[in-house]
């Protein structure tokens, strides 16, 4: 993938140099510019959530928080044990919050213990069509190039079809 990447950046970089050399530099320079306060966001982001995160675990609230989705776990994450399903369900918290950078060493952490194929194939689906109540990351990179933030609720609907879609597709396909 690097390569394809690579190739791609030099093809266009060498399209532009030929096409309208006066515009390259520009180009780098509000890239670049782009690409750091993208990144400024994100980390602001993370940097909020990553602490309430290590709080939430700390104080007990991921057992609480486990307990009160076992019903959902344990049905979508059948035979796997106590301490995978809690990591497993601050993963859930976490993404569910919109801390999807939060919810990555939980969702690793749980990766690590699950011992069955198809629940962890589960477990990627779900975090990969993570489910928001708060979409902080989409907000934040809006709000940083001044767009409209007025997009939860169509967020959640979004989230919840492509959540049930996948779920039911991993339960088919995934033997």
């Amino acid at each position: 993938m690097n390569l394809v990447f690579s190739a791609l950046s030099a093809a266009s970089i060498i399209l532009l140099l030929f096409l309208k050399p006066s515009a390259t530099l520009p180009a780098f320079t509000e890239g670049a510019i782009n690409a750091l306060r993208l990144s400024l966001t994100l980390f602001s982001s993370y940097a909020f959530w990553l602490p309430i995160i290590g709080i939430l675990e700390k104080s007990g609230v991921t057992e609480k928080l486990q307990k009160l989705f076992e019903p959902l776990i344990k049905r979508l994450f059948p035979g796997e044990k106590a301490d995978t399903l809690t990591h497993i369900s601050t993963n859930f918290a976490a993404n569910f919050i919109g801390a999807g950078g939060a919810a990555t060493p939980e969702g690793l952490k749980a990766a690590a213990g699950i011992a069955d194929r198809k629940n962890l194939v589960t477990l990627v689906v779900m975090n990969s069509t993570a489910f928001q109540l708060i979409p902080t990351t989409v907000v934040a990179m809006r709000a940083s190039l001044n767009a409209a933030t007025d997009i939860i609720l169509p967020s959640l609907i979004a989230a919840a079809i492509t959540n049930i879609t996948a779920l039911i597709l991993t339960k088919i396909f995934v033997k």
